[in-house]
């Protein structure tokens, strides 16, 4: 009998394995403390599961937890600990079946900058370092394409053309595929770090690389930390921006407001339109605020 434990364990390098971070894998841990206790309430162990005792689980979470999406995280953690189990070879199946909890989440984008704010953000960022100048290449990727985390760790050198002045993203477990083009100074800089400052910084690590596009120094796989310690840096001069998703969210925003719905949904690479239409949604909401705000019978 595997202890609760080793159990634990073998999860957390699961989700290391997966580029968890610390700070979601010490979430995840606490979702299933709460899954472990219903267990011990139960009688029940990990392996000894089934789908209908599952679904006792998600009906109590249900009734304890607010919110869906909050709900789901539970949910979500535990499916990740049967997969950990099927990995460490302890299950051959996971008794989780299509388990889910369903309802629209509706959560309109918040805290939205401006173009011209957003434009500030990138101006204002002086690289002095080489990878200083690699983190301003991909703040530009983050301004002007909205980017996501995964999508720029996963970009090689290959997915920009130059001469095209375009950037492929790679399809990945949350967007789409696609194309987009580049604004005319992230041709320049993009040029210059690849052709310059990419070499140099490859020069200074001991680690295979690959072709991916950006990398650290030390043998991590992922910018992630990198990315951290950027938005560090911009938030001392622009506390407004609370996080990188946020810069995103602005920049989907400005195309579901200026573009048409579908061509607004394929350059964020939403798989569904419902997943643009709440941007859009967003917008409106703000021009409701300023016309109740400037109503000249208010």
């Amino acid at each position: 009998m595997n202890t609760q434990k080793q159990i634990e364990q073998d999860y957390i390098d699961y989700l290391k394995s997966r580029h968890n971070t610390r700070h979601t894998i010490d979430n995840k841990l606490g979702y299933l403390n709460h899954f472990f206790k219903w267990l011990e309430r139960e009688g029940l162990s990990v392996q000894d599961c089934h789908y209908g005792d599952l679904l006792g689980y998600v009906k109590k979470v249900r009734s304890e937890m607010p919110g869906i999406d909050y709900q789901n995280r539970h949910v979500h953690s535990v499916r990740q600990l049967y997969a950990s189990e099927i990995v460490n070879g302890r299950m051959t199946s996971s008794p989780m079946g299509n388990l889910v909890i369903r309802g629209r989440v509706a959560r309109l984008p918040h805290d939205l900058l401006t173009p011209e704010q957003l434009q500030k953000i990138y101006d204002s960022y002086l690289p002095q370092t080489d990878y200083q100048v690699r983190n301003k290449v991909i703040l530009g990727l983050y301004i002007n394409q909205g980017l996501i985390r995964t999508e720029v760790n996963q970009l090689e050198v290959q997915d920009i053309d130059l001469i095209k002045g375009r950037v492929s993203i790679r399809k990945n477990i949350k967007l789409n595929g696609r194309t987009l083009p580049l604004a005319a100074y992230q041709v320049l800089i993009l040029s210059d770090y690849i052709s310059r400052v990419r070499p140099q910084l490859l020069k200074q690590s001991e680690y295979a690389k690959g072709n991916r596009l950006f990398f650290t120094y030390a043998h991590g796989q992922t910018v992630n930390e990198a990315l951290r310690k950027l938005l560090l840096t911009i938030r001392k001069k622009h506390p407004e921006l609370k996080t990188l998703k946020q810069i995103r969210s602005s920049v989907v925003s400005e195309w579901a407001k200026e573009k048409p719905i579908r061509e607004a949904q394929y350059m964020s690479g939403h798989n569904v339109i419902a997943s643009t239409q709440r941007y859009k949604d967003a917008s409106m909401e703000d021009l409701q605020a300023s016309l109740n705000e400037y109503h000249p019978l208010k």
